[in-house]
């Protein structure tokens, strides 16, 4: 019997975390059935879950633009020559379900349109909804996303605060709107611990994509200027990789920050938590932060802003500390109390671990695998 095509599509025009769990999906839902994505990026990076480049969509190529003589033939008022749209050759064998997995809850809409207008069964999984987008929505494309909403089999949010949000912005709860998780995917190494501190020193990681305003990196540098910081036994790390580097390194010469490092990335963050004992994510939005989500299950605690999910996971004094605004001054506060208890951030690392291992269900893919079930 011939398998049902499933079809994926990634509104990121980058890999990152917000890839993760869509195609660990598509690896394992790749047993039963044809897998077949539609994404921004290059297809080597999909090679784990799509081996034939047939099965591959470039979006970057959807459109086939007319040549320009037909351009100047359609402005001369001799005919209409429209662009060809290659994405319906693509799904001309209909898959049974598409997925779109999208960076913010606007960025699909293109997509859910064009699978409504085709009959082709799809759901949503949002990775982020942040206020920032809500300037460029007038109310007739508000309503028009909340009809492509109502109409989707299922949309999927990888936090209770980004649904809470979404549905907000669409001025009603949407009854298909459901949770679900982001994967740990990485390997703890048999026998690591908790860093010692033989040599007095605290070491702070920063792990995330080098990207200022999202990720909240120049609170952080507001609030090392200040001496205190300067004159304590701590280093920052940032392991990050990103369109930013020369700006963050040109700020930290110039504000002469010496007790920060900005690092490559590192595929395998075991590395990162053998040396460090606390994350810090200065952010200004998030979903559900794969990075905390590690920092967690490696029994490290967290010094994090009030976004996204992060109060289903961080909670305030016991497994992490919150900033409650992402300013440099509530930052520097939560800092402080963070420092405050230094003693106590190994105890709090184990509290962390206990709350992801109850807060997360022990297989997150099989999870969302488990929620598209029923539509496949």
């Amino acid at each position: 019997m011939k398998k049902k095509i499933v079809l994926f599509i990634s509104t990121n025009d980058i890999w990152g975390g917000s890839e993760v769990l869509w195609t660990q999906a598509a690896i394992r839902l790749s047993a039963n059935y044809s897998i077949k994505a539609a994404a921004l990026y290059d297809l080597s990076l999909l090679s784990a879950c799509i081996t034939d480049e047939k099965s591959f969509f470039d979006l970057k190529r959807r459109f086939n633009y007319p040549n320009p003589i037909l351009r100047m033939l359609q402005w001369a008022g001799l005919g209409k020559f429209p662009p060809i749209d290659r994405l319906f050759h693509f799904v001309k064998d209909k898959p049974a379900l598409a997925i779109i997995s999208q960076g913010n809850n606007t960025i699909g809409f293109a997509y859910m349109q064009f699978l409504h207008d085709h009959h082709i069964p799809f759901v949503t999984l949002t990775q982020l909804v942040t206020m920032s987008s809500w300037p460029g929505l007038n109310e007739e494309r508000i309503q028009r996303m909340t009809r492509l909403y109502d109409s989707s089999r299922a949309n999927f949010f990888v936090s209770k605060q980004n649904l809470t949000l979404h549905e907000q912005l669409l001025k009603g709860e949407i009854a298909n709107n459901k949770i679900v998780f982001n994967p740990f995917t990485k390997t703890i190494p048999p026998g690591i611990s908790f860093p010692d501190n033989t040599d007095g020193m605290y070491k702070i990681a920063l792990v995330g994509r080098l990207e200022i305003f999202h990720k909240g990196y120049d609170l952080l540098f507001e609030v090392l200027k200040n001496d205190k910081w300067r004159n304590r036994p701590i280093q920052f790390s940032i392991f990050a990789s990103g369109p930013h580097l020369q700006t963050l390194e040109r700020w930290k010469e110039e504000a002469k920050i010496d007790n920060i490092s900005i690092k490559q990335h590192i595929e395998n963050v075991a590395d990162i938590w053998k040396e460090h004992h606390l994350l810090l994510m200065p952010s200004r939005m998030e979903g559900q932060s794969l990075s905390l989500i590690e920092a967690m299950k490696f029994k490290r605690p967290s010094i994090v802003t009030r976004v996204g999910g992060v109060d289903e996971l961080v909670e305030e004094g016991n497994s992490g500390f919150i900033a409650s605004y992402p300013t440099p001054y509530h930052l520097d506060e939560a800092m402080e109390r963070a420092w405050d208890k230094r003693a106590d951030w190994k105890s709090m690392g184990e509290t962390a671990f206990h709350f992801i291992n109850e807060r997360h269900p022990s297989d997150e893919v099989y999870y969302l695998i488990n929620q598209l079930s029923p539509f496949l």
